[in-house]
């Protein structure tokens, strides 16, 4: 299974990713980074203390894209959660919704449930080494090329 990081910054394969110092800076004043991290089960990583990564660059794309898409070998532990959970809870905030409802939508998220409507999904690994380094726009996925391949064979001129 390949895994995939998005970057502003360009790195060199063999670079071991690792959290950002910085992380609660950037993202504590969100609407759901705070209930997520009242709800995470203390087994769970916490996002501070871990490096994000995706399946596709569309999916990478819809998280946070960047630069550079890093293919990577992830830490030993991996956690799979729909990031459709975090966005749920976002809005449950904005919408002084009751705490319970905000609490069972974090939980989902925490527990790597599907969202009803569509998945998302993101990994969550404490640290990650680059295997190969692309540059974002140029960037295609096995996936959407195979589908690209078919498209073309199923079109006759």
């Amino acid at each position: 299974m390949k895994f995939l990081h998005a970057s502003l910054e360009e790195l060199e394969v063999g670079t071991v990713l690792k959290p950002k110092e910085n992380y609660e800076q950037h993202w504590e004043k969100t609407d759901f980074y705070n209930a997520l991290e009242r709800y995470r089960p203390e087994h769970m990583l916490s996002h501070k203390e871990s490096v994000f990564m995706c399946h596709s660059a569309e999916d990478l794309d819809n998280c946070i894209g960047g630069e550079y898409i890093f293919e990577v070998i992830p830490d030993t532990r991996v956690e799979k959660h729909d990031l459709n959970w975090s966005s749920e809870v976002s809005c449950l905030v904005c919408d002084n919704a009751p705490e319970e409802k905000i609490k069972e939508a974090a939980l989902n998220y925490w527990n790597g449930t599907p969202h009803y409507n569509e998945s998302l999904w993101e990994y969550l690994t404490p640290k990650a080494t680059i295997t190969k380094v692309h540059l974002y726009d140029d960037y295609e996925d096995d996936f959407e090329s195979k589908n690209i391949e078919k498209k073309k064979k199923k079109i006759k001129f």
